[in-house]
């Protein structure tokens, strides 16, 4: 068990009380719809993976809009209240590595805020093994903390260790990975959890 997984199972049910709604802003609503439409327009299915679904809010969304999600998370605790928030869907216990996922039936991929604790050599592995077993066609959606700043920059979390990326140099990794760049969006802080700028970027597999 590591310990950001101790971290969040800790603050499950604050995370519950304080994060009431599936969208911080109506930006973040629009950005899970373009993917959306995208992965419906792959022909690839319907099958989306939400990974690090935490409680299960974004999950919910996307099975309300039709597609078949896989929600994983690594959290015991978060995935118990996602379990008490949406009863009719599944989650299951997995990480960034997609260990238990077979990614060859699968239209797209949702990061919202779940790579932010994995260092960038094991974000850049991730999105490489994921674009090795994704179908072409198939899209991702990564969302996360920004900086103005070049690189990637670690940051104080209440939870455990996490890194926040220029959009650039996230867009590179997906790229090099072996994604396309089809979109990026770039929103400045707000009151609440907001401390810095933060980036969704869609991107899809081209063979």
């Amino acid at each position: 068990m590591t310990a950001e997984q101790l971290g969040y199972d800790k603050m499950a049910q604050t995370y519950a009380d304080l994060i009431p709604d599936t969208f911080g802003s109506p930006l973040e609503q629009a950005a899970v719809d373009a993917f959306a439409s995208e992965a419906r327009g792959s022909d690839l299915g319907s099958t989306i993976v939400d990974v690090g679904c935490g409680i299960g809010h974004v999950a919910a969304y996307l099975t309300d809009t039709g597609f078949t999600v896989l929600a994983v998370d690594p959290s015991t605790g978060m995935r118990e209240q996602a379990e008490l928030a949406h009863p009719d869907l599944e989650f299951s216990a997995d990480d960034a590595s997609l260990s238990t996922v077979d990614l060859s039936a699968v239209a797209g991929v949702v990061a919202r805020y779940s790579l932010i604790h994995v260092p960038p050599i094991g974000v850049r592995e991730a999105l490489a093994d994921w674009a090795s077993r994704l179908p072409s066609g198939a899209c991702v959606l990564l969302a996360g903390q920004s900086s103005d700043e070049p690189g990637v920059a670690e940051f104080d979390h209440a939870v455990a260790p996490a890194w926040r990326w220029h959009p650039d140099s996230i867009a590179e990794a997906v790229t090099d990975a072996g994604f396309t760049e089809l979109w990026r969006t770039v929103s400045r802080p707000a009151e609440g959890f907001h401390r810095f700028p933060e980036f969704h970027l869609c991107a899809k597999r081209l063979r």
